[in-house]
């Protein structure tokens, strides 16, 4: 299309009344970027990519392959993704006579042991509380990641988060969750300081022992969902009803914290609902102390649509906002799309949750959901990257390699370009956009799930400046082993001007099923 051609385009739309801006329009040609409308949060900045560590880091970690190999593939700038948000899982760790957790990742080993009597009974104090001590030993697996993710990144942020509290500070003595007349509120009432104190040691011991700052402490994971019973087989879990019990440990959480000395740098998040829609509803029920002491709102995305009054909510309290965890096994597209039909349903998730809730972060649940092994006959048969999966890849521990499927270089289409310090600004329910203040580099990712190719005009002329005269293309596209991925061999595409105006244009063809990346930035 000529420029001209471009120009009545937008004029005839213009005199339609028609929207530009293609979230309210998802037909629209017309794509206007504007980056006057960006994040309430951390000034607008974007503080990066994640993923939790749990549970795929306590299962690869004992081998320094499959922990370099990782490294490689999901935190390296350069060689892999670049995510520089790793989200550290601590574990409560199960009573030692259990054995009903049957997933070969999630049985996650506990610093607080107990003291056993002779008789194996829990000691306690005079109060009624368990006496324990802390064996820092016990997480090597997860710690060896963690260290080696530090030693590439070294300004990588890291989270710190709960599942469960220690199984001998729950009513049901299991740290997978509760049951009977206590399943909603499985950490018992007493237990409610200690618990912080557990927390607070925890963050201690990484301050001044291991040299490894904090930036945030999670007492909670998915509190209000109703997952989490006793004797499951996949993970620890604690259901945390009662909001009133929430604010509790919200507030000791705080007041251990201090009495530890390691308040200062770090947040306090809360309460990383299972949806957006009860991380509302939660956080208005907390007493006015806890909102207090919260310094930023985590929320999962997996249910809800109440995005637009979730990033109004956390912005009108004055509290940073992450979109703390995600991810699922549907496709979009149909049988068509094939291997990109699952890429593609990832993809479309990242832009809804980012241009609904504008985060400053977005971190996938875990990058390594499945496992090659012998450890059981699920296991041995975690080959295939076809299809909709949990996660990134697969770790083969047979060869001690990863295999990568599309749904890696989906989310690399985002996290390799979109980089932490860029802002994320207004677009379109089918694309990302992000520009650096700085540089002036512009950054659109755009996605395509149908199956003809789909043109699109970028509107540029709200940008005083623009750093170059065409866009460089990225492309993932096709099968798993013969399609594109990270195709960086496509023509770039010329920015049209007006010498007149400040009008600048983008025109982009997409091909079917694809997810597109176009960088502007100085030569």
């Amino acid at each position: 299309m000529k420029f001209s051609a471009v120009r009545c385009l937008l004029l005839a739309l213009t005199a339609l009344s028609c929207q530009f801006l293609s979230a309210q329009s998802p037909s629209s040609r017309i794509v206007k970027l504007d980056p006057a409308k960006g994040s309430p949060f951390n000034g607008g900045v974007f503080e990066g990519w994640g993923t939790s560590l749990c549970w795929w880091a306590n299962r690869v970690g004992y081998s320094d392959k499959l922990t370099d190999a990782s490294v490689d593939a999901f935190f390296d700038v350069k060689k892999g993704l670049g995510l520089n948000i790793a989200r550290y899982n601590i574990g409560g760790g199960d009573d030692p006579r259990h054995n009903h957790i049957t997933r070969s990742d999630s049985n996650m080993p506990g610093f607080a042991q107990p003291f056993l009597s002779d008789k194996g009974e829990i000691c306690v104090d005079d109060d009624g509380i368990a006496i324990w001590r802390y064996d820092w030993d016990r997480d090597k697996n997860q710690m060896n990641v963690l260290t080696k993710i530090l030693a590439r990144n070294p300004d990588a942020i890291v989270e710190a988060f709960s599942n469960s509290p220690p199984y001998f500070m729950t009513w049901s003595g299991c740290s997978s969750g509760g049951s009977g007349a206590h399943r909603d509120n499985n950490l018992k009432p007493e237990y409610v300081e200690p618990f912080a104190e557990f927390l607070a040691d925890v963050v201690k011991h990484f301050r001044k022992d291991l040299h490894i700052e904090l930036n945030s402490i999670e007492a909670f994971n998915e509190p209000s969902s109703g997952f989490w019973g006793a004797n499951s087989n996949k993970q620890e879990g604690c259901d945390l009803k009662d909001n009133k019990l929430k604010s509790e440990i919200i507030i000791a959480l705080d007041k251990a914290l201090r009495r530890n000395g390691v308040r200062d740098g770090i947040n306090i998040a809360a309460t990383d609902e299972t949806s957006m829609d009860l991380a509302i509803d939660v956080y208005k029920a907390l007493s006015p102390e806890a909102k207090k002491a919260v310094d930023r709102i985590n929320t999962h995305t997996y249910s809800g649509g109440r995005r637009a009054e979730m990033m109004k909510l956390a912005d009108s309290e004055k509290k940073q906002f992450w979109m703390s965890e995600v991810d699922g096994n549907a496709n979009i597209g149909g049988q068509a799309a094939g291997d990109m039909a699952s890429p593609l349903w990832l993809a479309e998730r990242i832009i809804t949750d980012m241009n609904g809730m504008m985060p400053s972060a977005w971190v996938i649940w875990q990058v390594i959901d499945r496992h090659h092994s012998d450890f059981n006959a699920a296991e041995r048969a975690n080959t295939s990257l076809a299809g909709g999966y949990w996660g990134l890849g697969i770790a083969d521990h047979f060869t001690e390699k990863l295999l990568l499927g599309k749904r890696y270089y989906a989310f690399g289409q985002f996290t390799r370009y979109i980089r932490p310090g860029d802002r994320i600004i207004a677009s379109s329910r089918n694309t990302l956009a992000a520009w650096n203040r700085e540089s002036g580099r512009i950054v659109i990712v755009a996605i395509n799930t149908s199956g003809e190719e789909r043109s699109l005009v970028f509107d540029l002329s709200e940008f005083k400046n623009i750093p170059a005269d065409s866009a460089k293309v990225i492309r993932t596209s096709g099968p798993v082993n013969a399609g594109e991925n990270w195709n960086e061999d496509i023509p770039a595409v010329l920015i049209l001007r007006d010498k007149h105006s400040p009008d600048k244009f983008l025109e982009v063809s997409l091909a079917p099923y694809s997810i597109t990346t176009y960088v502007i930035e100085k030569p």
